[in-house]
């Protein structure tokens, strides 16, 4: 029977005749001769399942005519090659990450300023904080107690502009005031 087999490392797929009564093992050595993987670097699936090699036949796994088996190749520390090149060009990718501006509309007085405050992943308490503190003439309270709305939801101070979804562009509010979590009725 005619199987596809496609593989992890991004190889175009192809297909090769199996025996009905084939062993995982019989099929990697198939694959070793004609593609010359080494048939212990190989890790087989089918439909989400993991093919062992000691499961036996592959017709106990719905392994049919017009199946696809995936190839995975690992590496000594039984990783896949795909996920190490994909790992290595995460590292060697030069960074994209762009400065976040964000505009922030005072509720404590007139004010409407835009913010550069970094990367996505920053927090938002003291990255906001520190840029309206630095920005001449908009208008906080004394105190110092105010809090952030986006989007109608309180921003969690220590949590990234990511995690609030913020994106360039968005509008941040400032209120005057604090919130308090939790402090329900107790029953």
């Amino acid at each position: 029977m005619d199987v596809t087999f496609v593989c992890s490392s991004g190889e175009a797929p192809f297909k090769m005749e199996v025996g009905f009564f084939d062993t995982v093992q019989d099929i990697k050595q198939k694959l070793q001769g004609r593609k010359g993987w080494p048939a212990a670097a190989m890790s087989l699936s089918h439909n989400g399942d993991l093919l062992l090699a000691d499961d036996g036949a592959i017709e106990r796994h719905g392994v049919v005519e017009g199946s696809v088996i995936r190839v995975a190749l690992l590496d000594a520390d039984g990783r896949s090659r795909h996920q190490q090149h994909q790992r290595q060009k995460k590292r060697t990718r030069p960074s994209t990450k762009k400065t976040l501006r964000v505009t922030v509309v005072s509720r404590c007085g007139a004010g409407r300023v835009e913010v550069a405050v970094g990367a996505r992943g920053a927090p938002v308490g003291p990255t906001l904080r520190g840029a309206l503190a630095a920005a001449a003439g908009f208008p906080l309270p004394r105190d110092g107690a105010f809090f952030f709305i986006h989007r109608q939801g309180v921003m969690d101070e220590s949590r990234s502009f990511e995690w609030h979804g913020v994106a360039a562009g968005d509008e941040v509010v400032v209120f005057d005031g604090s919130v308090t979590r939790g402090g329900g009725p107790a029953y």
